[in-house]
């Protein structure tokens, strides 16, 4: 299967859900619990934020289940692109160990909610209904930290969030690990482009260099060590 599918099937009186989710099981098991429950329709998948968007654009879900951990374009600007090209859509984060203040910042980029990993089948169904009533949902079992920083403003927000979109993006592929080259093909901008990006970004986080900035993406939650 492709990072992004698109299913053809059209049922009226159901909540229309999409799937974002890095890694093809993750999708897939999602997609399964999703078909298997009453009330909801499976419209489309996607493996990275940038498929998501276009998909979003295109068919409007009313639900969006995005895994926090993306690659290329992060949750937070996928979140926020999806929100303002379709604001009719709601968006549910599944979280698992990301630090409490990348989950205010979903919020802030327009997350409806967040949804534990190690929550139950009873529990996704709860929220995804929750999101299509156009109500909030936070997870039960979400750390004490986690819930006062997604229930109050953030009164400290790292200053990843001074970034420009292309610069958040250009840092997470690097702490990733790919290199200039690779991320300017993947971008399809210059490796002069890419560069200039990373120095900016270099210089707001007050950072020296790439190995800092794996060491503050991984700090962050924008990548796993």
């Amino acid at each position: 299967m492709s990072q992004g599918s698109i299913h053809r099937e059209k049922t009226s009186m159901r909540t229309r859900l999409m799937v974002i989710a890095r890694h093809q099981l993750l999708r897939e098991a999602l997609a399964s619990l999703i078909q298997e429950q009453g009330g909801q329709e499976l419209v489309a998948q996607a493996g990275d934020g940038q498929e998501a968007v276009r998909l979003a654009v295109r068919l409007r879900p009313e639900v969006v289940l995005m895994d926090m951990e993306l690659p290329g374009l992060n949750c937070v600007d996928t979140t926020q692109r999806i929100v303002a090209a379709s604001p009719s859509t709601r968006v549910l984060c599944l979280a698992d160990e990301e630090p409490p203040h990348r989950m205010r910042a979903a919020l802030d980029a327009g997350a409806s909610g967040i949804l534990a990993k190690d929550s139950g089948v009873d529990e996704l169904v709860r929220a995804i209904g929750a999101l299509g009533r156009r109500q909030f949902y936070l997870s039960p079992s979400l750390t004490e930290a986690a819930v006062i920083a997604c229930a109050h403003p953030a009164t400290a927000p790292s200053a990843f969030v001074r970034l420009t979109p292309k610069e958040r993006e250009i840092v997470q592929l690097l702490a990733e690990g790919l290199s200039t080259k690779h991320i300017a093909a993947q971008l399809g901008v210059s490796q002069k482009t890419v560069a200039s990006h990373r120095e900016h970004a270099v210089h707001k986080l007050g950072l020296r260099g790439v190995a800092d900035i794996t060491r503050y993406a991984i700090r962050e939650g924008l990548a796993r060590p």
